[in-house]
């Protein structure tokens, strides 16, 4: 049965589409794999996953009247597939698996497809393929009345709503076959400022249940990111940093996850004959609740990012002025002449110090400047 990636692409044979229960969405975004793997002789010889985060941001609508604004940061998927099918060409009608958003917020134009997931788009051996959206088991003259939201489920006449479904096209030749597919995906704020779940394990449902060679990279370019990788499969595979400046190692805090600090950089893992089991879980460091981390690796409380989310008021930045004015620069690679704040950050193990960078103001947001500037001031809906 061939692999899928971390996203749900469930391949539906002939025209018809189906979802077997045992084909559990565990992603927060979507996957590729097979509903009904029965008689598949197509494998995934290779699969190159590409996250590129970045410092894009929308506001998110708060959960209650008494939230505060929150911001979406904006990541960026790409995915190729190189698959091999042993039999002949074969028609499929191919699906891309998406989470319900568990609020009840997002319910107009429900058909429209996931609110997190925007400009999907696929290409099957080169050809674009077009795309639509369902939501199985709703039908499209549902009652509103009869949709309703417990525990962060949407239910309808008392049937579980689970996923969305994008469905394409797609003819698998004889022999190798390239599906290629993007998107970019809104992350949603958490206890952490930013967190993104992809679910591994469906590829296991392709021919053979393992991948050929899989590669994960994660991007940051022109920015810096701060962040854990959570996944079983990769505890002991460690990451290359094939551009850029970036370091790694095993978190102190939490155990299993590889703590990654990089700038403009791609940190890369392959594996071979993959056989994915777990989930991936990449989320930042800056967290939103951090009165009680006050460690030697985090004397602010957490860490620092770029994006609007960020507020100096979740640690103790908000109560030093002259550390959060120089946050920008040491980011960036910036090497400190006093002795007090070449101590600080120092002691920061994301900080990566960059002897040839020269302070450009055109390169801070207009955020990062209120900090430089002593002017930023918490807005009331923050």
């Amino acid at each position: 049965m061939p692999k899928s990636y971390l996203f749900t692409i469930i391949s539906l044979l002939a025209s018809i589409v189906t979802y077997g229960n045992d084909y559990a969405v565990l992603a927060r975004g979507s996957s590729l794999e097979p509903v009904d793997s029965k008689d598949i002789n197509i494998e995934v010889k290779e699969e190159i996953l590409t996250i590129r985060l970045t410092d894009e941001t929308n506001v998110a609508k708060p959960y209650g009247e008494n939230e505060g604004t929150f911001y979406n940061t904006k990541a960026y998927v790409d995915v190729d597939y190189t698959f091999y099918n042993h039999g002949e060409a074969t028609d499929m009608l191919v699906a891309f698996v998406a989470l319900f958003p568990s609020t009840n917020r997002f319910l107009d134009n429900i058909f429209d497809g996931s609110p997190y997931i925007h400009d999907f788009t696929v290409e099957v051996n080169g050809q674009s393929q077009p795309v639509t959206t369902s939501v199985p088991g709703l039908p499209k003259n549902y009652k509103q009345e009869l949709l309703k939201v417990e525990y962060g489920h949407l239910i309808y006449e008392g049937k579980y709503i689970w996923e969305y479904l994008y469905t394409f096209p797609a003819k698998f030749v004889k022999g190798e076959n390239k599906v290629h597919h993007t998107y970019s995906y809104d992350l949603c704020p958490s206890f952490n400022l930013w967190n993104l779940e992809y679910a591994l394990s469906p590829a296991s449902h392709w021919k053979g249940g393992k991948i050929g060679k899989f590669t994960l990279r994660v991007e940051c370019p022109n920015t810096a990111k701060h962040f854990y990788v959570n996944c079983e499969d990769l505890q002991n595979v460690s990451p290359i940093f094939t551009k850029g400046v970036g370091k790694q190692r095993k978190s102190p805090r939490y155990s299993g996850n590889r703590e990654i600090s990089m700038r403009d950089a791609v940190a890369q893992w392959t594996m071979y004959e993959y056989s994915p089991k777990s989930r991936l879980d990449i989320y930042s460091v800056v967290l939103r609740y951090v009165d009680e981390y006050d460690t030697e690796d985090y004397p602010c409380g957490y860490s620092y990012d770029r994006t609007l989310g960020f507020r100096p008021s979740w640690g103790k930045l908000s109560g030093q002025p002259r550390l959060l004015r120089n946050m920008p620069y040491a980011h960036r690679g910036y090497v400190f002449k006093t002795k007090e704040m070449k101590k600080i950050f120092e002691k920061l193990w994301w900080y990566i110090p960059d002897s040839t960078y020269v302070p450009d103001m055109s390169d801070f947001t207009e955020r990062e400047l209120e900090f430089i500037n002593g002017t930023y001031k918490e807005k009331k809906e923050e």
